[in-house]
């Protein structure tokens, strides 16, 4: 005997173990998508396993063989091929058929995702909306693109992941595919120095075709996010999402009001603080964030 929590549905008592975990949802009346018919050849079964891992048996040769072509990650289970053993928690992840649509496209590592911590850098030209104003589109739409461009490189060259464009503004992420944190606030950290160099190489092209010159914000934090591909499946883009990602973005729009241009979180100081010059430290509020924090001031690294 087994008891069978499905989360979120019903708890399932069942006697006759040799079944599958799909078939024995199936023979109590959940309706547990499985579009290849429990031949281990789509994913739709799949559960995320919430408690009693230790409950199940190991993953078969074709449980492995799919779940390794999608990227499963290891609490990711087929129903087809799952065997029970004792108590477990589990929730169905395809529950209609345009999540099996969208299950049988993505590799999970990708779609469904996944939580990580992860350095996250925001960036942001100061009076963007001023300099555009002065300037003719194709003169901006080429300026931003030789911005971008020139910081974007910084960004790939330190390992980092360019998360998106937002007008004048860019979110990298540094730790997508390596877990230690000092390694990665170290790479963000050096990226936003490098940075700021190259806004000299922009700001000598700037000066010298269009009398302008940029200065930018730059904020980064540490912290847990939740990765996947988000949107419609013509058009989704791998990125992150959650509370420090508000943080960061929170952190760069400080870097103006204190007048510096690298501005980061406590968090970052813990992994990076042996490593690195510091110039101001303050204690203050973030907008739409409740309670104060400590922000620090990079001024250069500590070269060895």
């Amino acid at each position: 005997m087994a008891t069978i929590r499905f989360e979120n549905e019903t708890v399932i008592e069942e006697n006759n173990l040799d079944q599958s975990l799909l078939d024995i949802a199936l023979k109590h009346g959940i309706p547990h998508m499985h579009v290849c018919g429990g031949h281990a050849r789509c994913s739709t079964c799949r559960v995320i396993v919430c408690q009693g891992a230790d409950n199940l048996l190991p993953k078969n040769a074709a449980e492995k063989r799919l779940s390794d072509s999608k990227g499963l990650e290891n609490n990711i289970r087929l129903a087809c091929q799952t065997r029970v053993q004792g108590a477990v928690t589990v929730r169905r992840l395809v529950l209609d058929d345009q999540d099996a649509d969208l299950a049988m496209q993505c590799k999970q590592q990708e779609g469904t995702g996944r939580e990580q911590a992860v350095a996250i850098l925001f960036s942001d030209i100061r009076g963007f909306t001023r300099f555009s104003e002065r300037h003719l589109s194709y003169d901006i739409i080429h300026i931003l693109n030789r911005y971008f461009q020139e910081m974007g490189e910084v960004v790939l060259a330190n390992h980092g992941y360019i998360d998106k464009y937002m007008g004048d503004g860019l979110m990298a992420l540094f730790g997508v595919d390596e877990p230690d944190a000092s390694i990665n606030c170290m790479h963000a950290v050096t990226a936003a120095m490098q940075m700021t160099e190259a806004l000299e190489r922009v700001n000598s092209y700037l000066k010298k075709n269009f009398n302008e010159c940029f200065e930018i914000g730059i904020g980064i934090h540490y912290g847990q996010v939740v990765l996947g591909n988000i949107g419609h499946r013509e058009k989704a883009q791998f990125t992150a999402i959650g509370d420090a990602v508000n943080v960061a973005s929170r952190i760069e729009g400080e870097t103006k009001r204190i007048d510096s241009p690298i501005l980061v979180s406590q968090c970052m100081h813990a992994h990076i603080q042996q490593q690195v010059q510091l110039g101001k430290t303050l204690k203050t509020g973030l907008k739409g964030k409740s309670g104060d924090y400590l922000l620090y001031e990079v001024l250069g690294l500590n070269i060895t």
